[in-house]
């Protein structure tokens, strides 16, 4: 049988973040309750870990048509010549196994279903309102994370912070055409940054701590999508202390990013996380219990929600 390939400029064409909100949460709902299988291995094939490494996904929903295996490559080489990364989707039949299609992705879905997360945690956890949002990095997670933020809580300020001056001003000049209706500023004190903002995005890859849990007050929400490798972390461990933390999966969590390194270093335990972001949106447990509640959600990711894009992606090319 024929293997369909579908190429990433094909893809950025066909599909939006916005379009994979929905199928985004009722994968996460559906993990929630039990009914995923989420796969995750991580490789470092580059001379150095913060040269390279490749994360490799799969993901099954009981009931549904297909299954997938992701395979997701970040490489500084392809950062600093402006060239996309690789990666790819496989799309197999549930029932056969067979191959339905591969999707050339260039790491496009995985950006954007990482941004429809962003923004269904801004959906349940974000403060009602929000004055000032604050994103730390220049990335492209650093990119998509305030547009998902604003879709679901508009903001009037957003600051920037990032280790590199001259790219934290060309992602406010991006931005600035995003989100014409924000007031974008790039700051240099990171401390203030995290104390001045009301919902807080950390998309950075830094390997050691970078928000501190004394600057937090009450009422804040953070996003932290950066650390997503056991390499990685941007929270300490009083970060998670203080806050109500959430998941997209505690099992993929516990093993990777602030979270892990909070556990290594016996500060923090698996049983304190106070669940996943499934489960908020299936009304079975409660994220904010009070407007002064501190809230994280951690997301390394999950390959449902690389199976939920593929779907969304076949049905959209067929119909």
């Amino acid at each position: 049988m024929s293997i369909r390939i579908i190429n990433a400029d094909e893809l950025r064409a066909l599909v939006k973040f916005e379009d994979l909100i929905e199928p985004v949460s009722r994968a996460f709902q559906e993990s929630s309750a039990k009914q995923a299988e989420n796969g995750l291995i991580v490789m470092f094939p580059a001379a150095a870990p913060d040269l390279g490494d490749v994360v490799i996904k799969t993901g099954t929903l009981r009931g549904h048509r297909v299954y997938i295996v992701k395979v997701s490559p970040w490489f500084k080489v392809n950062l600093e010549r402006g060239q996309p990364q690789g990666g790819c989707v496989g799309v197999f039949d549930a029932d056969t196994g067979h191959t339905l299609a591969l999707l050339n992705e260039e790491h496009y879905l995985s950006d954007i279903r990482t941004a429809a997360a962003g923004a269904l945690a801004a959906r349940v956890f974000a403060p009602t309102r929000i004055k000032t949002a604050a994103v730390l990095g220049s990335g492209v997670q650093a990119y998509w994370q305030p547009q998902a933020l604003y879709r679901e809580r508009p903001f009037e300020t957003l600051l920037i912070w990032a280790r590199n001056e001259d790219k934290a001003n060309a992602l406010k000049t991006r931005l600035v055409e995003r989100l014409p209706n924000v007031e974008i500023r790039v700051t240099s004190d990171l401390e203030q940054t995290v104390r001045s903002t009301d919902v807080l995005i950390t998309a950075t890859l830094s390997r050691e701590p970078l928000v501190r849990g004394e600057w937090l007050r009450e009422g804040q929400h953070i996003t932290a999508v950066g650390a997503d490798d056991p390499t990685k972390c941007e929270l300490d461990a009083v970060v998670l202390q203080r806050a109500r933390v959430f998941v997209d999966s505690v099992e993929t969590t516990i093993s990777n990013g602030d979270v892990l390194r909070a556990i290594q270093q016996g500060q923090y335990r698996p049983e304190s996380v106070a669940g996943e972001i499934g489960e908020v949106l299936a009304g079975r447990k409660i994220g904010r219990t009070k407007s002064a509640d501190i809230t994280v959600v951690k997301l390394v990711g999950i390959g449902a929600q690389d199976l939920a894009a593929a779907e969304y992606v076949l049905e959209n090319l067929s119909s």
